[in-house]
């Protein structure tokens, strides 16, 4: 069974050659705890989150899924095994809140999280990811 996204389309958490190349398909590359995370958010924060936005003709296209075409991914000279690239991952914006106001806000609602998450902290996004650090919300600095 395919778990999609009730408040993101596919095309906001794919880059856009993934979402070429695979279609409805990419759902499976999409980890279900990101998907079922990122969708509480939306509930509770009330507000218009902006993860990719490049079938709408914005600037963002690898803030989801990243594949080996992505620049990001080609740009490392070492081995990059990042949330992005497994699925795990998204950084996004929240319309209105600055980025350490939607952490803030994050940390403060922690017990509210189906799973543990990790945020990186001192940047001007949110990155959201799934990986478990034995804490409901752990910050993390690259």
């Amino acid at each position: 069974m395919i778990i999609k996204s009730t408040y993101f389309e596919l095309e906001e958490l794919v880059c856009p050659d993934v979402f070429e190349k695979y279609g409805e398909f990419a759902w499976n590359f999409l980890d279900p705890r990101l998907l079922l995370t990122i969708d509480r958010i939306r509930v509770k924060i009330g507000k218009h989150i902006t993860i990719n936005n490049w079938s709408s003709g914005g600037n963002y296209n690898q803030r989801g899924l990243r594949c080996n075409l992505c620049h990001i991914v080609q740009s490392k000279k070492k081995l990059y095994m990042s949330a992005h690239v497994l699925g795990k991952g998204v950084d996004f914006d929240v319309e209105g809140m600055l980025a350490e106001e939607v952490r803030l806000w994050i940390t403060a609602k922690k017990t509210i999280w189906p799973y543990n998450i990790r945020l990186e902290r001192d940047v001007s996004w949110v990155h959201l990811d799934i990986y478990d650090m034995d804490q409901k919300v752990y910050l993390f600095s690259k």
